[in-house]
């Protein structure tokens, strides 16, 4: 059987009704918010793999158990998984040929009547009797599991930041010796018992003969190179370097105290050119103020001047005495004038007006005072900038370069006698080589002793190919390091100088390559990888300044090589690139976190 797919995976809920999400048989991202429940459709895919009973719900989600369809690769049919949380049994439906359906045990129990459901999976990348695999270096065997293998096909959020090899950590070394046998298995189908590990003497032969010569070369290296540092010794010849270093030292700590001295200038300089620019902007807030307040008087005074005219006008203005509609007497109205106020009122404006204009005149005076003030601020800074640019620091690196070489005969010294010390250390370990059993009966089993001659160079050009193709930043060479059996780029390990984010991207490279070697080598291909947020890293502000380009080219490639197996990617909206996933057959199911029409709030109904 070739391998199988995830079709469907449906949190189940009699409270709150089903939730479900359907995959492609290639590319699937599983994309949205913080805390919508992206994490939570692969706590199904594990819980439905035989993980913890306790997961993969919150209590207070009112889901109690989580069904998972998959498919075989080749058509021959499709098995349906449902288990219960807090129940270590697998209700298991299916039509394909040698998988029965039934309930299964998650874990193995010796003589329990349910079969372990680690058959179901292991038959399904076509794998069909149980198999005993080697599990530490004394040949010891333990049961082949799905669990074994998952750390080849799913890096989850805890682990895909990891500084450490994410296939073989440091610190899980009797772990990492069942995990690799597990994975010569997939690769190989065999299970290098005792048998197979005969076969080592003679490659402890093979290799006692390559270290001795080795070791010569080392010898022959070390000799050519103490001759010439011996040469190099000879330009300091007459000069007292303990002397010439100590005053290169003080004539250097004497430039920097220099330019710690300017900097710290500078900074004082540049603090009084904000605290001027801020009263230069309190100047702007009071003009703007006091403009609006003098077209305020300049409308009052026009208001009262107007009060005033009408009030003139109206004054002449003849009283009728007779009503126009019977004629009869009408008494006069005594008038009340409002022009005496409204004067006093209109003056008084007046005068607030013009006080007004002279403080606006003063605030303007202060105004330019401070701008003349900024304007020899800035040319000092720009001053004392300069001279730290063209004088301070070209003085600073070639006293520097002076001390340096200096140092260099120190150094030199130094590296001949360590030489010579290895000299003799390499002479002793031929001699110890000499006098080794060769018929050693003491056989141990390491895993990575029956790796094929290829893998490491084939992973090797598997990494330089994948991150080309991911348009990785400042890449020379990708090289896979068989010792650690992990990724290095332009000889450093990837915890040597990066991030969270960049650890999170070369982690997922990793997975990558191992998912190409396997699609192409192995004689058992799972065909499913899954991935939880590539991009990890960058919700904390981690690795902020990796490309664009780097984001795009990691998910191009997730695009252009969905032959290689199904690819769940599980990932944050924000970081995302911005592709058409769609039109190249992917399938992309959006979390959004907000409740309207044709967006899906979360995985789960109602769960907030």
């Amino acid at each position: 059987m070739s391998g199988f797919y995830i079709k469907k995976v449906i949190a189940k809920s009699a409270v709150k009704g089903d939730a479900s999400v359907t995959f492609g048989k290639g590319l699937t991202i599983i994309q949205g918010r913080s805390d919508s429940g992206k994490t939570c459709v692969a706590n199904c895919i594990d819980f439905i793999f035989g993980g913890s009973v306790d997961k993969p719900f919150k209590e207070t989600a009112k889901y109690d158990g989580v069904s998972m369809i998959v498919a075989s690769n080749d058509n021959e049919g499709e098995v349906t998984l449902h288990r219960t949380v807090g129940k270590n049994q697998v209700e298991v439906s299916s039509n394909i040929d040698g998988i029965a359906s039934g309930t299964y045990d998650v874990n193995y129990r010796k003589g329990a009547k349910n079969p372990p459901l680690n058959e179901v999976w292991l038959k399904l990348i076509g794998i069909e009797q149980e198999t005993m695999i080697v599990a530490n270096a004394r040949f010891e065997k333990k049961r082949l599991t799905w669990r074994n293998l998952l750390r080849v096909f799913y890096l989850d959020e805890n682990r895909v930041d990891d500084i450490d090899s994410i296939v073989e950590p440091k610190h899980r070394y009797m772990e990492n010796t069942l995990f690799l046998s597990a994975l010569l298995f997939l690769i190989t189908g065999r299970t290098f018992t005792e048998t197979d590990a005969q076969e080592k003497k003679e490659i402890k032969k093979a290799r006692r003969v390559a270290v001795k010569e080795y070791v010569n070369r080392k010898i022959q290296d070390a000799a050519e190179r103490k001759e010439q540092l011996e040469k190099d010794l000879h330009i300091f010849e007459g000069a007292d370097v303990e002397e010439q270093i100590a005053k290169a030292t003080a004539a250097l700590q004497e430039t920097q105290r220099k330019i710690d001295r300017a900097l710290a200038e500078s900074q004082r300089i540049l603090s009084s050119i904000l605290e001027a620019e801020e009263r230069a902007a309190e100047c702007d807030v009071l003009l703007t103020r006091y403009h609006r307040l003098a077209v305020q008087y300049k409308a009052d005074i026009q208001r009262l001047s107007l009060i005033v005219e009408g009030e003139e006008a109206y004054q002449k203005v003849p009283q009728s005495t007779k009503c126009p509609y019977c004629e009869g007497t009408i008494a006069p109205r005594k008038r009340v004038s409002y022009i005496a106020s409204s004067k006093v009122e209109m003056e008084r404006t007046i005068a607030q007006l013009s006080g007004l204009e002279d403080t606006e005149k003063d605030v303007e005076d202060r105004k330019k005072e401070i701008r003349a003030e900024l304007e020899e601020l800035k040319r000092q800074r720009d001053a004392l900038e300069s001279k730290i640019k063209t004088e301070l620091r070209p003085q600073e690196n070639e006293q520097q370069n002076t001390v340096n070489a200096y140092k260099s005969y120190l150094r030199i010294s130094s590296e001949i006698a360590l030489i010579e010390t290895y000299a003799t250390d390499f002479g002793n370990d031929l001699t110890a080589l000499e006098t080794e059993q060769k018929d050693d009966k003491s056989i141990e089993y390491h895993p990575k002793d029956y790796f094929g001659d290829d893998f490491a160079t084939t992973m090797s050009e598997y990494a330089d190919s994948i991150l080309k193709e991911c348009c990785y930043s400042g890449l020379l060479r990708a090289h896979f390091n068989f010792s650690t059996f992990d990724i290095e780029v332009n000889g450093e390990d990837k915890g040597t100088s990066h991030g969270k984010g960049y650890r999170s991207y070369l982690n997922t490279v990793m997975i990558m390559m191992l998912r190409k070697y396997l699609s192409v080598n192995a004689k058992f291909d799972p065909h499913i990888f899954i991935i939880d947020t590539p991009l990890h890293g960058f919700d904390d502000g981690m690795d902020e300044t990796m490309p664009d380009s780097m984001r795009a080219g990691l998910y191009r490639y997730f695009m252009n090589h969905q032959d290689e197996g199904q690819l769940i990617i599980i990932e944050n909206l924000d970081h995302i690139p911005h592709l058409d996933y769609e039109k190249h057959g992917a399938v992309v199911e959006t979390f959004e976190k907000i409740e309207s029409p044709g967006k899906r709030y979360g995985f789960l109904n109602d769960v907030k």
